[in-house]
């Protein structure tokens, strides 16, 4: 059948109007600029730190330097209001006075300007007027613009989103230049476009972007009518070079719904040369330590602050961000003054006040390991106690009592703190369910919940919050034997927590690191790795964070390693037994189960009952344990004596 204008619905990105004569910036060239205009690394190749921000969503940066002073709206007006209409714009307008439906998440207003005063744009917040031919559901400038985390999370507002139904249905629907990262679409695109027909993607080729694009859309993957198209020839006499705009033009051109003229779209091939405006000078001291503490460079973001002390316009502010940091980011000490809290008496904005003091307490508390005390601190939630409580919940539950049920406290954190609008518990809160989920052995669900909760919002939260979603990977891939993957991902995550100089973050890695080193071998360098966390473990900085000292949970979990490695690897049985018996008396049930199985594995290849399984079986099944459940079922059920499989555990 012949496709009309009529029979199109065409979204456009950023991407769209990168090439020549438009030439606008994308936002990896805006934050590399951005950041070298704060003095703050911006190569990738050569610091941890730049390659820490990489992951990070647009938003999260224009929330940072909104919080800094920066007048990012007007700002924005002047970085994209330049260039002109290039040959991908043309098409779509006159795709558009043909009859297609276009929506745009761009601010910049290339597509009005090429279609002329007949096509006059509708943008948010104004809602979608009846009729109109261009929808630009983020702003558009000379307006208000979504340009934060917040207004993101809030999702797309109900008439937006019965309009966007209304216009996929039946169509054809044509994304140009858009990655598919905007999380007020994300949740939804799956199930909107099931009313639509085929599905064509024209964007960068790029493997693992393309994998995620299948993700998002699964239904229409599934249905087989979801194409990334891959990259046309360019004309006789261009160098070849890949350009969705291209791609888009050439399509229409072949389909014979519009013609652009040849030398417009010639020009998509030249090198585009972006101008780039710097930020206002008079708010970039106020915006430097607020981007340090994204990146998660705290220390750093403390000296920044003091230095503002002295400078009296931005004394109010810099008092303000020292105190938050030393909430969000104190020890025990915090922990022990906000103990006063209790007796503020909960009326007025005394109950206000009361109430985050025992959040932060609790916080502090968690951050430490005191688990049981959160627990009680957190008895009596309900769904109306905020997300916070639940999350902190959500982890005393996966690490001291059950699993399914920190499962379910972090789904319900979750759906609160999207309610809330707040990227950060979002982040939080998918981390807790996903990793109770891995612990739990459901896998499928943990991966469900990475790619669709965790990873997308990790990238509207912080730095911290990507390398913990990368810390997740590398334990799925270790639980899926691949040692390859698995130290990828482990790499990434200590790269992003030690530009942040998180160390209770770089303690998780090195221990998990172990379980790789397992999988590799006897020769693997398992006793050079130990050692290496013995020397992380001694050393300490002023500029360091580390919450958790001395932290039982973790020492108990590199005398597992420690142990499976002596049991398996050296065959030093004597160690394993001392160590599984350590590990067995726990305080931590999931470590008590893997110790007392241990000693099951002992029992069983030295041809004793396995007595151990049953207690170990008893724990596991009590705190929700899968794989343990089945270690230890297993050793019951052998009809004799035999070595027991490595465990991985992470």
């Amino acid at each position: 059948m012949t496709l009309k204008a009529q029979d199109l619905f065409l979204f456009v990105g950023a991407g769209a109007s990168r090439s020549v004569p438009a030439a606008l910036p994308m936002f990896d060239e805006l934050r590399r600029r951005i950041l070298v205009g704060l003095n703050l690394p911006a190569d990738e190749s050569e610091d941890p730190r730049a390659r820490a921000s990489a992951k990070l969503a647009p938003e999260v940066f224009m929330l940072a330097l909104s919080q800094g002073g920066v007048n990012v709206p007007s700002w924005l007006g002047d970085v994209l209001g330049a260039g002109e209409p290039n040959a991908a714009h043309h098409a779509v307008a006159r795709l558009a006075a043909a009859g297609a439906a276009v929506w745009t998440v761009n601010f910049d207003q290339l597509i009005e300007r090429a279609g002329g005063p007949g096509l006059v744009p509708c943008a948010w917040p104004a809602g979608p007027a009846e009729g109109a031919k261009l929808l630009k559901p983020h702003g558009t400038l000379g307006g208000e613009l979504i340009v934060n985390a917040e207004a993101v999370l809030r999702g797309l507002p109900p008439a937006w989103e019965e309009r966007l139904r209304a216009d996929v249905r039946g169509r054809t629907v044509v994304f140009l230049g858009y990655r598919g990262l905007d999380l007020d679409f994300q949740p939804i695109w799956d199930d909107v476009l099931a009313a639509a027909g085929d599905v064509l993607w024209f964007d960068l080729p790029d493997p693992e972007e393309d994998r995620r694009k299948r993700l998002l859309l699964a239904g229409k993957e599934a249905s087989g009518r979801l194409r990334l198209l891959p990259p046309v020839p360019p004309p006789e006499g261009v160098a070849p070079a890949a350009n969705p705009s291209w791609d888009f033009v050439h399509w229409c051109r072949t389909e014979g719904l519009v013609d652009v003229e040849q030398d417009l779209v010639l020009r998509l091939f030249e090198e585009p040369k972006s101008a780039f405006v710097p930020l206002p000078g008079g708010s970039l001291a106020q915006a430097r330590p607020v981007l340090q503490g994204l990146l998660g460079e705290i220390g750093a973001a403390r000296r920044s602050y003091r230095a503002l002390l002295r400078r009296p316009a931005h004394f109010v502010a810099a008092v303000r961000g020292l105190l938050a940091l030393r909430l969000h980011h104190g020890g025990r000490g915090v922990a022990r003054v906000l103990t006063g809290a209790w007796l503020l008496p909960p009326v007025g904005r005394l109950r206000t006040v009361r109430r985050r003091a025992l959040l932060t307490r609790l916080t502090v508390l968690s951050k430490a390991g005191k688990y049981r005390a959160v627990l009680r601190g957190t008895g009596r939630l309900t769904a109306t106690s905020g997300s916070t409580p639940w999350i902190l919940r959500s982890a005393a539950l996966r690490s001291s009592a059950s699993l399914d049920e920190a499962v379910d406290a972090g789904a319900t954190a979750w759906t609160l703190a999207r309610a809330e609008g707040h990227p950060v518990r979002v982040a939080h809160a998918a981390f807790q369910r996903t990793l109770a989920l891995m612990w739990a052995d459901r896998l499928d669900e943990a991966r469900t919940c990475l790619e669709q909760h965790l990873e997308p919002y990790a990238a509207l939260a912080a730095n911290r919050w990507v390398a913990w979603a990368d810390f997740v990977r590398g334990g799925l891939a270790v639980r899926e034997g691949d040692a390859e993957a698995a130290t990828a991902h482990f790499r990434r995550s200590e790269d992003r927590f030690r530009g942040e100089a998180l160390d209770d973050g770089v303690s998780s890695v090195l221990v998990a690191r172990l379980a790789v080193l397992r999988l590799r071998g006897p020769d693997s360098g398992f006793q050079e790795a130990l050692e290496d966390i013995e020397r992380f473990r001694r050393t300490s900085g002023r500029q360091r964070l580390r919450y958790a000292r001395r932290h039982r949970f973790m020492r108990h979990a590199v005398l597992l390693e420690r142990a499976e490695f002596a049991r398996v690897h050296t065959r030093d049985i004597d160690e394993a037994r001392r160590l599984y018996e350590e590990v067995a008396a726990s305080p931590y049930p999931l470590h008590a189960a893997h110790g007392h199985l241990g000693l099951a594995m002992l029992e069983a290849e030295h041809r004793h009952p396995p007595e151990h399984a049953r207690v170990a079986l008893a724990v596991a099944d009590r705190i929700g344990a899968r794989r343990h459940v089945r270690h230890a079922r297993a050793l019951l059920a052998a009809p004799g004596p035999g070595r027991a499989p490595e465990f991985f555990f992470c």
